[in-house]
């Protein structure tokens, strides 16, 4: 593949160059574990920098979606706010079963009052409050 997505005209990364890429990395063993819950997630990261930044991982996870990393290879998770002052935190740049994801990320925050809403069209998840600390862990610790 040439790297370009014909019908959009954006250009794409596909998962052999993600791969070549990962091979330059130094090897760190990602923790995958879906029973972490919003109260139970560990303070810190298995591998994490000491500024909090954890690299990309070695393998990309065996999941049905995926999570591409922003250009400064950090998570693209991040809190905003709507013209009436609304807090939310949105996940971008996902790739496969968007709805899978968001049950996922339901299931993590365990919390019926935090409403997870994936959007197919702009390949977002978005939940209400700010939550992008809690949510950037969980990915981290799932191999993202």
């Amino acid at each position: 593949s040439s790297g370009i997505n014909a019908e959009y005209g954006v250009p794409r990364i596909d998962r052999s160059q993600y791969k070549i890429y990962l091979e330059t990395l130094p090897s760190i063993k990602p923790m995958i574990d879906e029973t972490y819950k919003s109260s139970t997630i560990p303070d810190s990261v298995p591998g994490a920098l000491p500024s909090g930044w954890v690299p990309p991982p070695q393998t990309i996870p065996d999941l049905p979606y995926f999570i591409w990393r922003k250009k400064d290879q950090t998570l693209p998770v991040e809190h905003k706010q709507n013209e009436d002052f609304d807090r939310f935190t949105q996940i971008s740049k996902i790739e496969g079963d968007i709805q899978g994801l968001r049950t996922a990320i339901d299931k993590f925050l365990d919390d019926e009052s935090i409403h997870v809403v994936a959007n197919e069209v702009t390949g977002t998840v978005t939940c209400l409050g700010w939550r992008a600390f809690e949510i950037k862990k969980w990915l981290q610790l799932q191999g993202f």
